[in-house]
């Protein structure tokens, strides 16, 4: 084939391309779209226009300009300027700087153009759609309908699958995944034992259906809500919003339908007839940072908390980058300064003004009171006739003098109440306050304050205004509230606020809302989403590897009415999931990173896993839940605070071994041993957290006080298992926190340390009294080896 270049002013005319082209039609979203967004936008696009021109809208792009120039003439690649910018070779060849289009490049530009020019949506904001089922010819794989997309890919590529993960790995696996813990000696026993059909599903189940659920997985909302326990910026001073990271656990817990917790995160509060709890949950906009440094303007600061509302949500659930639009339109997506600001009028119309007291606030009960109340009031010995006797007699002495009461003010109320209309809750917390040797539960109970969202008043409602450059200080005309254009019409009956743009984001018909949804599922299952860019589904995000895959999930979330828990389980049956990570070389060949799922991944577990796994391996970690944030030990120094006399108090008891989603955060001074681990400062929402290789993390987990915490309960436990007996010890300490029998040899090298540390240990009083707080060389000898068993990296790995 010849290619025969005729120059007729600035065109090239391609007769093999032409043919070429015919053959093999070019397509916008593969062959033109990444052009344009790779090359063309970052001058061409919503940032800068030179010579007026926007070659990211079609009517723009197609426009005339002063001159009588037309970039795109559809139909026409001969009179398009564009074609004759690309294919000149010296002086105004575009672009003007870097390699030039190659010829095959151009050759698409020209048969797209003569087709007519279309550009077709981003395949993110097309309706999730159900491909037909593939034939595939391993069918007794399939264990679960998503298996046959995965199966589809592997077959074509002539990669088998890799063989099912044994049953020890499979349960570390999946108890890690579901629950955040690993399987205990017991629950690994079990299973191992259990030969039925369905033990691996009833596993599932059990995993589901535990309160460490909500735990586990409430760690990805903390990071989306940019939760934490103060107010950010310098000053840094606390906040008391734990009762928002409480009621995430409990609905999380209670499978609370996916685009329900959504709408009552946004809008809780304006839901007809809204809970406390509804409102609670709003609070997740009230995560924004919080300026209370003096001399600072709060009008700027609160305007500053507004776009942060937005960036969250569209960060959150529409894995949308929609924040630069408040400078200028979007230089790469379907986004126009103006839709910018008319969606920033759904925000604009709330109560906080970046207020020292976090106004407004609701003073509630935490989400579990009931729970916790009742089971609390079934140890008290009081009967009911002795309730009803107190009760009369604080009522009356509450009557006579409030003062007088032997009752907490905040209980008072429910003295005058008739005892019909009092719950279970209710009467329990009476009966606490009746046996009065409950006076720490009660003081857990007690009311906590929480900022909440609340909308102003109509006669206060604020005027929206499109902002010249993003700045207040040019302020331009009044917009109204809606959502861009380029995605599915605003819902007719929803009212323009807050609610409203809930319905928008969590209906059907939104293309984002649930693709959304599922790739953080899978990215929090596989340690990558099917679109790896989780918070950017936009032109400049990563392709999904397998759209027909991640469109799949979609449907069937919405088709499980939005259940997480359900559409969990699907994932963790399916074969693709249970599969070992092991694989071969040719495998490993034409799936090097994985993205077909020919294996399982193999990637470092979550810096709140690695901690609660520690603890947990050695018999130490907490199991109260909720509640005030917790301050486990830290190293001295980490808080410098000139503003205050706020500092670190170490927590007492079982505290100092809650799980790491109770710690308590602040943002300027983050806890220093998640923070190893990549854990986020939350000042800004994270929608994935990035995985880093550091030799701070290995220091925090070979000399953290937690860590040598958990060493030693875990020395103290294989030693009680074990007796006096060295190389059963060994073998017990890696039963327990690898969930396996030792392989060949391991038994033999952690005795040898053993016997190492201790003869050291034994001429040194001082190290091992430093180590144990007593004389006893045996365990911190064995101390010494939990360390290594808890640095090793298949203890840190979710394999």
């Amino acid at each position: 084939m010849t290619l025969v270049a005729v120059a007729c002013g600035a065109a090239i005319v391609f007769r093999a391309g032409r043919a070429a082209a015919d053959s093999h039609p070019a397509d916008f979203d593969r062959d033109i779209r990444p052009i344009l967004a790779g090359t063309c936008l970052r001058c061409h696009g919503g940032v800068r226009e030179l010579a007026g021109l926007h070659l990211g809208q079609r009517d723009r792009a197609t426009t005339a300009d002063a001159k009588g120039r037309v970039a795109i003439v559809p139909g026409d690649p001969e009179r398009s300027e564009l074609v004759r910018r690309i294919s000149r070779t010296g002086e105004g060849r575009m672009p003007p700087t870097g390699q030039p289009l190659s010829l095959k490049q151009i050759a698409a530009f020209r048969d797209w153009i003569a087709r007519g020019a279309e550009w077709t949506p981003l395949w993110s904001l097309t309706k999730p759609t159900e491909a037909p089922l593939a034939i595939v010819r391993d069918v007794a794989w399939i264990k679960s309908p998503l298996d046959r997309f995965v199966l589809v890919k592997l077959e074509a590529a002539s990669i088998s699958p890799a063989p099912q993960a044994d049953r020890a790995t499979l349960l570390r696996r999946v108890s890690l995944d579901l629950s955040g813990i690993p399987p205990t000696i017991a629950e690994v026993t079990a299973f191992l034992a259990d030969d039925s059909d369905d033990a691996y599903a009833r596993v599932v189940d059990r995993l589901l259906a535990s309160p460490r659920y909500g735990e586990r997985w409430a760690r990805v909302w903390l990071d989306l809500a940019r939760f934490a326990d103060t107010q950010g910026y310098e000053k840094d001073g606390r906040r008391t919003i734990w009762a928002y990271r409480d009621w995430i656990i409990g609905a999380l817990n209670r499978d609370m339908p996916y685009d329900q917790l959504v709408t009552r995160q946004i809008a809780g509060d304006l839901l007809p007839d809204a809970t406390d709890e509804d409102r609670i949950a709003s609070a997740f906009h009230r995560n924004t940072l919080t300026n209370t440094e003096g001399g600072t303007d709060n009008e700027e600061f609160r305007m500053a908390a507004v776009l942060d509302r937005v960036a969250v949500t569209w960060n959150a659930f529409l894995g949308t980058t929609f924040q630069c639009v408040q400078c200028h339109s979007h230089p790469y997506d379907a986004f126009s300064q103006e839709e910018y600001y008319r969606f920033v009028a759904f925000f604009n119309q709330t109560e906080d003004a970046d207020a020292d007291d976090e106004s407004p606030t609701i003073s509630v009960r935490p989400p579990w009171w009931r729970e916790r109340a009742i089971a609390a009031a079934a140890l008290s010995s009081v009967e009911d006739e002795a309730l009803n006797a107190w009760i009369g007699n604080a009522t009356a002495a509450a009557e006579a003098d409030a003062t007088a009461a032997s009752v907490p003010a905040d209980l008072q109320p429910l003295l005058r109440k008739p005892a019909s209309e009092r719950d279970a809750g209710e009467v329990a917390l009476l009966r606490l306050a009746a046996s009065g040797s409950a006076s720490a539960t009660l003081a857990s109970l007690a009311p906590t304050t929480v900022p909440i969202m609340r909308e102003l008043p109509v006669d206060r409602r604020r005027t929206t205004h499109f902002l010249e450059r993003g700045s207040l200080k040019k302020p331009g005309h009044e917009v109204q509230p809606d959502t861009p254009a380029s995605m599915q019409p605003f819902p007719p009956e929803a009212p323009r606020n807050r609610l409203g743009l809930a319905q928008w984001i969590t209906a059907a018909d939104n293309p984002l809302f649930a693709r959304v949804g599922v790739n953080r599922l899978w990215e929090t299952l596989f340690g990558r989403g099917i679109v790896e860019t989780v918070e950017d589904f936009g032109s400049q995000g990563a392709s999904p590897d397998d759209r027909a895959l991640l469109d799949h999930l979609a449907r069937r979330f919405i088709d499980l009415r939005w259940s997480t828990k359900d559409l969990l389980r699907e994932i963790v049956l399916s074969s693709t999931y249970q599969q070992a990570s092991s694989t071969t070389a040719a495998a490993l060949a034409k799936d090097p990173d994985n993205r077909m799922h020919s294996r399982a991944p193999r990637f470092r577990l979550e810096a709140e896993t690695i901690r609660d796994s520690a603890l947990a391996v050695s018999g130490l970690l907490s199991e109260r839940m909720f509640g005030p944030s917790v301050m486990p030990p830290q190293p001295d120094g980490v808080w410098s605070i000139v503003y205050s006399d706020d500092h670190w108090m170490v927590s007492e008891g079982d505290d100092r071994y809650r799980r790491g989603l109770y710690t308590f955060w602040r943002r300027s001074s983050p806890y220093p041993s998640l923070l190893a681990f990549d854990a986020p400062s939350r000042e800004t929402c994270t929608p994935r957290r990035s995985r880093s290789n550091s030799p701070l993390a290995a220091l925090a987990t070979l000399n953290d006080p937690a860590f040598l915490d958990a060493a030693r309960g875990l020395a103290s436990r294989a030693m009680e298992r074990g007796n006096s007996d060295p190389p059963r010890i060994a073998r017990d300490m890696l039963r327990i926190a690898l969930v396996r029998e030792p392989r060949d040899g391991e038994t033999e090298r952690l005795t040898r340390v053993y016997n190492a540390e201790r003869e050291r240990l034994s001429r040194d009083a001082e190290a091992t009294r430093s180590l144990t707080n007593s004389d006893n060389v045996d365990l911190a000898a064995w101390m010494l080896v939990g360390n290594v068993v808890l640095n090793l990296d298949e203890f840190l790995t979710r394999g």
